[in-house]
């Protein structure tokens, strides 16, 4: 229960503080947010063998794309 409270509190305390002009606390749960998706989307993609073949490959001609010369 008390660090449910002690989120909400950090989460209000940074919409507060951006208000004034600080958005660090902001990049802080933007940062704790997007790690958990990547975390949650590659477990997920671990559990969908042909997802994570897709993805292997759709990386690979990315980097094939931008390596290009220019």
């Amino acid at each position: 229960m008390h660090i449910l409270a002690f989120i909400l509190i950090f989460v209000v305390g940074a919409i507060a503080a951006a208000c004034d002009g600080d958005f660090s606390g902001i990049a802080a749960i933007g940062k704790f947010v997007g790690g958990a998706i990547l975390v949650i989307g590659m477990l997920w993609l671990f559990t969908q063998p042909v997802l994570l073949v897709i993805v292997i490959v759709l990386l690979v001609v990315i980097i094939a794309c931008c390596s290009g010369t220019k």
